[in-house]
This record gives C-alpha cells, structure tokens and sequence, in this order.
C-alpha cells in the first residue's frame, strides 16, 4: 500500500466538497485520471452526474448505491479516485478504500464527522484513522445572538425542524419533513434529549 489516503472533513457549510473538486481539478491539470463519485442518496441540486459545492463549483461525478460499485468503473490507467459525502456509505467502504490504495490509487474523501446530534458519521471514525492527510475546514456560526451572527468558527451541524432543533431521538434521515441546516459552533448547537454522559468532574 504505497498510495495516500486524504480526509476532507467538517460541518456543513464548511467547503469540503469545493476543497474535493479542487484537489481533482489539480489532479486532472497534473495529468491524471480521476474518478469522482457520489452516493445515490445525494440528491441536492437536483443534479445526477455531478458534485457541487455550496459555492457553485462543479465536477462530474459517478452515482453509485454501494460503495463495491466502484469497481464497475476502474481501469488500468485510474490514478485518484475521490468520494464525496462519504459517510453515506455503508460499512463496506472502508474495506473499498483499503483495496484502492493496496491497487497503488489514491483516495480522497469529503464528508462529515459528525451527524446532527455531534455524534461520530458513520465509517468516518475508521475512515480519517487511517488517513495520511485531514483537511478540517471549518464554517461559520449563523447562530443570531442579541441581534448578531455568533460568527465563531462552526465544527456542528444543526438540524432545524419546523423551526426548532431536531430532537436527539429523531432519525439521520427525515422524510417529508420540514428542515433546515445550519453550522454551529460548540456553544450553540443544541440537541434537545440528548443523554448527559453522567459523569461529573
């Protein structure tokens, strides 16, 4: 295993999938063959065959359901090959991360650390201990404090729901649901029932 392992990771709004297309877009001005993909569940912006950041920054990309269909798409000649949104992906994603790099490409991934409740994503946890390289970008607090943006440096995901923080209790993913998201820093993000550690110091 000779490739390097890069981990592009932080909250939403934080630019991770705009640090992604600009690795790629050096990659591809370098000369190599990069493959982007996208899991199916990302359906933001209504557009199928591409990532896009938040900024308006496009690069084409693959849809795939599982992480194993990557293999569909490799040739001799692919040299990088880039995820976005990882954490979407199931478990099997850090065995397909590991056998790219073992087939000497290099991998690079963009994704969140942390769900909406400030808890670990997914694969992520594995994902960014068996990176060489973390980026950690990081947003900034919308929270409106007696009249003004905190404007902290934001590393949480708050989900609003109908107008109030969703509740630790409610699903990763909401269906029909009206909600919104917004970066927060540690002091304001808020998830009603969340459990205490019980430990006090």
């Amino acid at each position: 295993m000779t490739e390097i392992l890069k981990g592009i990771s932080g909250s939403m709004f934080a630019g991770k999938t705009e640090t992604l297309i600009r690795e790629a877009n050096r990659a591809e001005i370098a000369g190599k063959n990069v493959l982007v993909f996208k899991p199916s569940t990302d359906d933001r912006w209504g557009i199928k065959d591409k990532i896009k950041s938040h900024s308006g920054a496009e690069h084409d990309a693959f849809v795939i359901k599982n992480a194993t269909d990557v293999a569909d798409f490799l040739s001799s000649d692919t040299d990088i090959v880039a995820f976005d949104e990882i954490q979407f992906f199931g478990p099997e994603i850090v065995n397909v991360v590991q056998a790219l790099l073992e087939a000497d490409i290099r991998v690079i991934f963009a994704g969140l650390s942390l769900d909406f409740k400030g808890e670990p994503f997914g694969s992520m946890p594995e994902l960014l201990a068996l990176c060489d390289e973390i980026d950690k970008p990081t947003a900034i607090c919308t929270e409106i404090i007696n009249g003004e943006i905190c404007g902290a440096n934001a590393t949480k995901t708050q989900r609003i729901v109908n107008g109030q923080p969703a509740n630790y209790h409610d699903p990763l993913i909401l269906i029909g649901a009206e909600q919104d998201y917004q970066a927060r820093c540690p002091k304001h993000h808020i998830v009603p029932d969340k459990p205490s550690t019980g430990i006090k110091l």
